[in-house]
């Protein structure tokens, strides 16, 4: 039998203070959060498939605030279902460390893609105090080989997670830094709407700017430049805990954020 290799290690003290907690609405939603409940949204999934998902052994895994689990199961990365708080997943650079590639938000799958590639480290840092639930790698990659429907969802999310990183970078490489951060805020409320997480144009972003500047190629002060001016152009109003879209059609004719170009082919599936 195979064990898993995991270490948590506390990051650097931080400095005191409080980030956007998650809201109310994702804490009951944190309940029906399951393995089933996620990949059907990417494909319809007959009975016996659920079924099957249900029965895989789940390792639930609780992860503090600041804090990182590296993982590796049998030379492949681990499969982690999101249930509460936000994580961010980091691949090893030799030249720079761990460098921060995607954020995670609840009802997500983290390192699915991953699995599918050998001796692909990966190290996840907690932005909140999380709950994960550990899927088995060799259970779920047996059940695509055997239901059509689950390798279909599998596929479909995979291409959902890359379309974004898709659309993040080509943002990042046409547009100037406001208009990255525009169009990152458009990003993040369209995957809440897309797991019917919220129902206004206000969200919860506990994610701290020194971590946007890094997705999105400029520093925290920049990002903070930024959400000033939107600010102050009333396209947005933020607090400590939450961001409100006052126009998000104009958000998206000025970015040119286009939800369909990540979430368009499901439509078909």
């Amino acid at each position: 039998m195979t064990n898993y290799v995991a270490d948590i290690e506390s990051e650097t003290p931080r400095r005191k203070g409080r980030y956007a907690q998650v809201s109310e609405v994702n804490v009951e939603l944190s309940q029906l959060i399951t393995l089933g409940n996620i990949l059907s949204r990417y494909c319809n999934l007959k009975s016996e498939a659920l079924e099957r998902l249900l029965d895989i052994k789940l390792q639930s895994v609780v992860l503090k605030k600041n804090r990182k689990l590296y993982s590796l199961y049998q030379e492949r990365s681990e499969i982690l279902v999101v249930r509460k708080g936000w994580v961010s997943l980091c691949h090893s650079v030799k030249s720079r460390g761990k460098s921060i590639c995607n954020v995670y938000m609840p009802g997500d799958i983290v390192g699915i893609r991953e699995s599918f590639f050998d001796n692909h480290n990966m190290a996840i840092l907690a932005l909140q105090d999380c709950q994960l639930d550990r899927v088995s790698v060799v259970s779920l990659h047996d059940l695509c080989e055997k239901y059509a429907d689950i390798k279909r969802a599998v596929v479909s999310y995979i291409l959902v997670n890359d379309n974004i990183t898709i659309e993040r970078l080509r943002s990042c490489t046409h547009h100037k830094a406001e208009e990255r951060v525009a169009h990152f805020l458009l990003e993040v409320y369209a995957r809440y709407n897309f797991k019917n997480m919220i129902d206004s144009n206000v969200f919860s972003l506990p994610i701290k700017q020194e971590i946007v500047g890094e997705l999105l190629g400029i520093t925290s002060v920049h990002v903070s430049r930024c959400m000033t001016s939107l600010e102050q152009k009333k396209m947005i109003r933020k607090t400590r805990s939450s961001i409100n879209l006052l126009q998000p059609e104009l958000l998206a004719e000025y970015t040119g954020f286009n939800e369909n170009l990540i979430y368009g082919h499901l439509i078909q599936v």
